[in-house]
């Protein structure tokens, strides 16, 4: 009877609901812009048995050293797509989802004040407000080793010291899964300098049991030491050294400051928080610190770098679910009714969820949206030979990479910033600064690549220099006079 009445509870049916929800999101056509190159860079490590130190994709700097932060996604994300098709990425992106959902449940459900209900509603939230995060990308494994590593010093609070074994192995996988491991030592650290803060006022006083700071100190030195054996050694711990370059600040989206003027953040992420604050202002409890100091310092540097949201959102959901427990208490043990509608959502999901499978089927290459990629005008390209000096929108890099198509630009920004700094060049020739069209002749650019009404395409449209070859929905490609297009055999 018991195992019916978790299989029938709410807190099952949110659980499901949720992470079935967002696989059936997940079954849309691949769109972001960094996937492709992702997706190829893990193709180019299989079948050259070695992880790239320089640029083998661009040709405005190939040869040039690349820093490949991410190569064990990447590896993964490209075998799973070579041996099983999109459903093999997809169910990757899914998996990670869920696990993040199911840890950061059992976290919320063992803190004092939860419950399991309240814990559900927790875990769900925080991947649902910064759902738009929550991509091809391998900053999912990073949103999902934050969730774990919180459970981790959760149970040792508890004195489960055990579990600061699985450390070293976690940070060996993080740090060369995605540039942003240090988290999981500064986790570490930081839980030892709380420890030492006394209470003050609302705040409670974290407390660890005997032992626990050593444990947790040692932990991190052993953790930081294992994560160097990576391909890029100490260079995995400083990724976050890009967010003093200002020119990749200003220019790169999810380097900016949260617009809440945009839909996303205007109805998603702010009513969050607007309903986090009043719960915190409202519901007058004790609040533990750890928690607290999460939550606000996630929160101030989401407000400078918006890619910092997911995290903010997994740190809410430790801080509101003891807030919110007592609301839901009396569904605990809830009516026969309340189970079997429960159980009916969680199946009418299940069942809806799996007509919905056969949208999964096929190769990786037929997942891509020709919306957000320029599917077919990257045909045209390499069906008239057109493939040699393309100046390509910065966006579009990663989608070239994939095709075999040498960038003049991508979303491996850091590397175009190195010595001549071709992304500032990049923005000039884009947005037509005054030295854009010299700089256009200077790399000898032959063919353009880019989205109707970029000032570009404005320009080289009335340039007599140039001329108009293809033009879709998408994008549009320009070519000098003096190109010859060949025939299609």
């Amino acid at each position: 009877m018991t195992n019916w009445r978790s299989i029938l509870s709410v807190q099952t049916m949110l659980l499901c609901l949720w992470i079935v929800g967002f696989a059936i999101y997940q079954m849309a056509p691949l769109s972001d812009p960094d996937t492709p190159w992702h997706y190829a860079t893990g193709l180019y490590i299989l079948s050259h048995h070695t992880v790239p130190t320089t640029d083998p994709f661009s040709w405005t700097m190939h040869g040039k050293p690349w820093v490949t932060q991410e190569w064990l996604f990447e590896v993964a994300l490209a075998w799973l797509g070579s041996h099983f098709g999109f459903p093999g990425v997809w169910g990757f992106l899914s998996l990670v989802h869920a696990v993040t959902v199911i840890v950061l449940y059992r976290v919320c459900r063992s803190l004092p004040g939860s419950n399991a209900i309240a814990a559900a509603v927790c875990a769900c939230l925080a991947t649902l407000v910064p759902l738009v995060f929550w991509t091809m990308r391998p900053q999912a494994v990073s949103y999902m080793m934050f969730a774990i590593f919180l459970w981790i010093l959760e149970r040792v609070r508890r004195g489960a010291f055990r579990t600061l074994w699985l450390v070293p192995p976690l940070m060996l996988m993080w740090a060369n899964a995605h540039g942003s491991s240090s988290i999981g030592i500064v986790m570490l650290l930081l839980e030892v300098l709380i420890s030492f803060f006394p209470s003050l006022g609302r705040l409670k006083k974290l407390r660890l049991p005997s032992g626990a700071r050593w444990r947790l100190l040692c932990a991190a030195v052993v953790g930081a030491l294992i994560g160097l054996c990576n391909p890029n050694t100490y260079k995995a711990y400083t990724y976050a050294l890009l967010s003093t370059n200002q020119t990749m600040v200003d220019n790169i989206n999810e380097w900016h400051s949260p617009d809440f003027h945009n839909d996303i953040f205007k109805y998603g992420l702010l009513p969050f928080l607007l309903i986090m604050f009043l719960i915190l202002l409202a519901r007058w409890k004790p609040l533990p610190m750890r928690e607290t100091l999460y939550f606000c310092g996630s929160f101030a540097v989401m407000l400078i770098y918006q890619r910092f949201a997911p995290y903010m959102a997994i740190s809410s959901a430790l801080l509101l679910a003891p807030l919110i427990g007592d609301l839901f208490r009396k569904l605990l043990q809830p009516h026969r009714v309340v189970m079997a509608c429960s159980g009916i959502l969680s199946l009418a999901a299940l069942v809806y969820f799996g007509t919905q499978l056969p949208t999964v089927k096929g190769s990786v290459n037929s997942h891509w949206s020709p919306s957000a990629y320029p599917v077919y005008a990257v045909d045209y390209l390499q069906k008239h030979h057109l493939t040699q000096h393309v100046l390509n929108a910065y966006q579009w890099g990663g989608y070239l990479i994939y095709r075999g198509v040498p960038t003049f630009v991508d979303g491996r920004t850091d590397i175009f910033l190195q010595g001549q700094n071709v992304f500032v060049d990049y923005l000039a020739i884009k947005d037509v600064w005054w030295n854009g069209p010299d700089l256009i002749d200077s790399y000898k650019c032959d063919v353009a690549l880019f989205p109707s009404g970029e000032p570009v395409v404005t320009f080289l449209t009335h340039n007599p220099d140039w001329r108009v070859v293809y033009q879709d929905a998408t994008a549009e490609i320009l070519v000098r006079n003096r190109i010859a297009i060949n025939p299609v055999s």
